[in-house]
């Protein structure tokens, strides 16, 4: 219960910048810096970034190659608050909310508003696109599914808490957490209920997929691995801590950071560690981390990016930012991408550990790059969605 009486103040404090119009529908789009690159408005599906994390395992990696060199602003949209949320791309657009209690949907051309979606909360739950829905929680204890063309309400599921875990999909089934501390499964055509699995703390972690299990993380300490289409518990694993960090599934071992400032690697089947001893920095890991087969790449709160090697644990290299890093990175054309809260986007190359470019924004990066068509689109706490490309 600290650390959730921990993670609530932070959001007490966060929630006072931001603006609690839920009927706020006006937002201001940036001139375009230059010539915006058309997007094909169907954007090739194996290049899309459809949810948090890029795929459901949760590993990070695009399908689609960024430049080596530094990227140019292509265009920003501005909201009326700051956006927590990270994006998600699909049928030549891009998807997120804002703390003005309203979804987006812009054209991933020219930033162009397409639809708002107007909630009666903030929004800190990232998107997913499937089958051409949109789902994400709120504040407002809901759950939404949105046609992802017109924004027309399908169905909402009302929890007992904030919906702060983005969702994951697997088959017909939509997974997410909630701050009432249960794991949902619900059937994405309707919203009806499969079932539930409750923890005993807030479920902030993001799920991971695969075709047996979801896996997820609870600030009740415990890490959880259930049958995906039971939900029942398979094994769960004792962080010591709360973990917020959501688990990346790569070659049957779950990767995860903790609250007790450590990473770490288990046997997916088992739940024992892989590695010899888990990694440990100095702050708390809510970063989620990213998996290429050789490395897990990761951020935490002691402002220091880390890769180690995916089957030993042991440290390859680290990189210093000037601020705490909440942000997930997404691996592309062997760069690791991600933000800090010193209002930066990094890309590091992953074999040398050094800075191949980084861009400014006007706040803090509290969020998670997605990276489409080779560009990328990060929100900061400025209020704006930038495109970089």
């Amino acid at each position: 219960m600290k650390t959730l009486k921990y993670f609530s103040i932070i959001l007490i404090g966060l929630m006072m910048f931001a603006c609690n119009n839920p009927e706020a529908k006006d937002t201001k789009k940036e001139e375009n810096p230059k010539d915006a690159t058309t997007v094909d408005a169907q954007a090739n599906a194996d290049q899309a970034w459809y949810k948090f994390r890029g795929n459901a395992q949760n590993t990070g990696i695009a399908t689609s190659n960024i430049k080596k060199t530094g990227l140019e602003l292509i265009w920003k949209v501005k909201a009326k608050a700051r956006i927590s949320t990270s994006p998600s791309t699909s049928l030549g657009k891009v998807y997120f909310g804002a703390a003005d209690s309203t979804f987006y949907a812009v054209n991933m051309d020219d930033g162009g508003i397409v639809w708002e979606f107007a909630t009666q909360g903030d929004i800190r739950s990232n998107p997913i696109i499937n089958d051409g829905v949109v789902y994400f929680g709120s504040s407002d204890n809901s759950f939404y599914a949105l046609n992802a063309e017109t924004g027309e309400l399908k169905w909402k599921f009302l929890t007992g808490d904030m919906i702060m875990s983005s969702a994951n999909i697997f088959e017909n089934t939509i997974f997410f957490g909630s701050y009432d501390g249960n794991l949902y499964a619900l059937n994405t055509e309707d919203g009806e209920k499969i079932w539930e699995f409750k923890t005993n703390d807030a479920v902030y972690s993001s799920p991971a997929v695969n075709e047996n299990y979801v896996v997820f993380g609870s600030m009740d300490h415990f890490l959880y691995v259930l049958d995906n289409k039971s939900g029942e518990l398979q094994w769960k694993f004792d962080a010591e801590d709360g973990v917020g960090s959501s688990p990346a599934i790569s070659n049957n071992i779950v990767y995860f950071g903790s609250d007790n400032h450590t990473m770490y690697a288990l046997d997916l089947s088992t739940g024992k560690s892989v590695w010899e001893k888990p990694f440990v920095t100095s702050a708390p890991i809510n970063s989620s981390p990213a998996v290429d087969g050789e490395n897990v790449y990761f951020g935490s709160y002691d402002y220091r990016f880390y890769a180690l090697n995916a089957k030993t644990g042991v440290k390859e290299w680290e990189f210093l930012t000037e601020q705490v890093i909440h942000s997930s990175p997404a691996i592309s054309n062997g760069l690791a991408i991600f933000g800090s809260d010193d209002n930066n986007i990094y890309a590091i190359d992953v074999k040398t550990g050094k800075e191949a470019w980084h861009y400014t924004a006007l706040d803090r990066v509290h969020t998670s790059p997605a990276v489409c068509n080779g560009m990328i689109f990060i929100a900061s706490f400025d209020g704006h969605l930038y495109a970089l490309k």
